[in-house]
């Protein structure tokens, strides 16, 4: 069964990534992205596309894809078949991408395509029972592909989550406390700013958990609890 996007749904993508979609259609297509996975791949593996080739030399030929919405048939078909294919051969070659987790946070906007691109197998914990919001989540395409998920509380205390691939050495991060654990493919790390060390652990312990199979959610949420009671403001 053949799961590629359609040409107008090419199309669409294309827009994105270049910035032309006017915001009723970004938050359409961005509430496609968080539910249809294979849409979702396309959207990873075009974009990975244009930051790899505005990367490259001048004198490589690049993939000039329509600026119209509405090419002529020929022109349509074309695009879309030289898209489908650059698609799944990065696919192949990076490995499948999907949707996050579905016990994984949810998102609206920049930040639902941001989660319908992450890697298969990448879990984002919920840690708003500990008072913690998810207010950023970005894909940095670097040397070594690092994913941040940024969360605020209301007394200034801030956690970063990043994750990349297992036996790469991700670039180092400053902060007051942080914890490492191994998932899969992955590596997991929490930094924390200026949060008590007994919090941090507390919540540190939590998110590692949400991140592997098989957790217990209640478990979870006692110990997200424990966090949140008597927090004092963070300081850093």
């Amino acid at each position: 069964m053949d799961n590629s996007p359609n040409p107008d749904d090419l199309l669409t993508l294309n827009a994105l990534v270049d910035g032309e979609l006017a915001p009723a259609e970004r938050a359409e297509i961005a509430s496609r992205l968080a539910v249809d996975r294979d849409l979702a791949r396309a959207y990873a593996a075009l974009a990975r596309l244009k930051a790899t080739v505005a990367n490259t030399a001048d004198d490589v030929p690049t993939l000039r894809l329509p600026k119209t919405r509405r090419p002529v048939a020929w022109r349509l078909t074309a695009a879309a078949a030289c898209v489908a294919a650059v698609i799944g051969g990065l696919v192949a070659v990076h490995g499948l991408l999907s949707s996050a987790s579905p016990d994984a946070v949810t998102a609206e906007g920049p930040m639902a395509i941001t989660l319908a691109s992450l890697p298969a197998g990448t879990n984002i914990p919920r840690l708003d029972t500990a008072g913690l919001k998810l207010i950023g989540l970005a894909i940095d395409p670097g040397k070594v592909p690092v994913i941040t998920a940024s969360y605020r509380g209301p007394h200034g205390c801030r956690l970063d989550l990043r994750a990349w691939p297992a036996g790469a050495e991700a670039p180092a991060v400053t902060g007051t406390s942080r914890r490492n654990w191994a998932v899969g493919d992955l590596v997991y790390e929490l930094v924390a700013h200026g949060m008590p060390q007994w919090r941090f652990a507390i919540i540190a312990g939590a998110a590692e958990q949400q991140t592997r199979l098989g957790s217990d959610p209640e478990r979870v949420e006692r110990r997200l609890r424990e966090a949140n009671i008597g927090a004092p403001p963070c300081v850093g």
